[in-house]
């Protein structure tokens, strides 16, 4: 009994201690799983992108090879666009032919407006004759039944004075058509009238000059008295001179003709407008198809989507790839950054845009990041507790930090350390 106490008091003394230093040692572990969560390691990692055709086709070239160095924009591979050149060379044909037509419609309303210039001046000149020839007309039937008026009554003092009368008469009919006949040969110059209305002018003023004879010749003869052939001469005369009135006043109608061609230039200008839009829509039209042929024929060049390297070529020259088919992978190195994944109690107070210090473990050298998003981790990170002592679940969250200013020896994959927020 003696000899069984002191070993009972052993047991427990080793009991105690032995309880004593696990406990030690777990505040020890704890303690070093805190210091551990404050200075959280994570990745340099990038986004990895594939490169592919907009559209399907046979490769014909292969411009760059894995492990190369690609700049966004670089093409990297080529497909065969014999077809693509064709509609493009097709549409830029069209576009000529629309360009033409546009071309041709102007050409033709400058025409017309010259035909509707023309007869708007024709129009006038020819309204201009008219009433010049009615008036002359006019003028040679009161000369001729003055002649007739003055034979009738005989020959007396008042003949003498009515016979000076009518050759003045005769006289200005004549200066009338004399320069009647000068106006019309300088507008026939200008090509404002016709050769037909000069020759009628013409008519006019040999008429005018031969009353004019004719009225010298009564003049002289007017003591003699008149004889019958005289009477009738001058009655055929002021007949004459009707039939030329009558003519002349007809000759009004020419005019209405002369607005006609104007009406009819007017409608032809109308008519080259429309011509002139309905090619200028050609022309847009045949644009549009060519930019879109012209698209389509850039689609036939594979363009690097961003900086980086060449990881992996998926088909070789020669081969038909589908549109959208991954031919290359690249990892981008225009956006570098690091995921670490910490406790709600040591990203206490750290918000998006904050400044981060980190270490780059394989050099020692200290980088600085900006965090862009902190997001709770999924349910697979988070760490369940036991439960005992008071201890609560432990949920880790993600926070995303871009990295723009690395160093030249930091590569993709290299371990960073976090050391905390900037000062500034």
């Amino acid at each position: 009994m003696r000899f069984i106490r002191p070993v009972v008091y052993s047991v427990m003394a080793v009991a105690i201690g032995t309880g004593g230093f696990l406990l030690s040692s777990k505040q020890v572990a704890g303690s070093a799983q805190t210091g551990l969560s404050s200075h959280p390691t994570a990745y340099i990692e990038t986004n990895e992108v594939g490169a592919s055709f907009k559209i399907g086709g046979r490769i014909t070239e292969v411009l760059v090879k894995e492990g190369d160095m690609v700049k966004k924009g670089q093409p990297l591979a080529r497909l065969q666009s014999a077809e693509l050149e064709a509609k493009v060379a097709q549409a830029k044909a069209a576009v000529s032919l629309a360009q033409g037509k546009i071309a041709e419609a102007k050409g033709a309303t400058a025409t017309a407006e010259a035909k509707k210039q023309q007869a708007s001046a024709g129009v006038s000149a020819t309204a201009e004759a008219s009433e010049q020839q009615v008036a002359q007309a006019e003028a040679a039937v009161k000369a001729a039944q003055a002649k007739v008026d003055a034979l009738h009554t005989g020959a007396r003092p008042e003949e003498k004075q009515q016979a000076e009368i009518q050759y003045q008469a005769a006289k200005q009919v004549f200066d009338i058509a004399d320069q009647n006949l000068k106006r019309m040969q300088t507008l026939l110059e200008q090509g404002l009238v016709a050769q037909a209305d000069v020759d009628k002018v013409k008519v006019s003023h040999q008429e005018a000059k031969a009353k004019l004879e004719l009225a010298e010749q009564q003049r002289a003869l007017v003591n003699q008295g008149p004889r019958e052939e005289e009477v009738r001469g001058a009655e055929a005369l002021l007949e004459q001179a009707k039939a030329a009135l009558g003519l002349a006043q007809a000759g009004r109608a020419q005019v209405l003709v002369r607005q006609g061609d104007v009406t009819a230039a007017e409608a032809a200008i109308q008519q080259a407008q429309g011509a002139i839009q309905s090619a200028s829509s050609g022309e847009q039209q045949a644009k549009a198809a060519q930019q879109e042929a012209e698209a389509y024929q850039s689609y036939a060049e594979l363009i690097a989507p961003a900086d980086g390297i060449v990881l992996a070529q998926t088909a070789q020259a020669g081969e038909l790839v589908g549109s959208g088919f991954p031919v290359f992978s690249i990892q981008a190195t225009d956006s570098q950054w690091a995921k670490f994944f910490m406790t709600e109690k040591s990203l206490a107070g750290l918000k998006v845009n904050d400044k981060i210090r980190l270490k780059l473990l394989a050099t020692g050298q200290e980088v600085t990041g900006t965090v862009t998003s902190i997001a709770a981790a999924p349910d697979f990170a988070i760490k369940k507790a036991t439960q005992t002592l008071g201890e609560t679940d432990v949920r880790s969250f993600g926070v995303k930090v871009e990295l723009p200013g690395l160093p030249d020896g930091a590569v993709v994959g290299m371990t960073l350390q976090w050391i905390g927020t900037t000062e500034g």
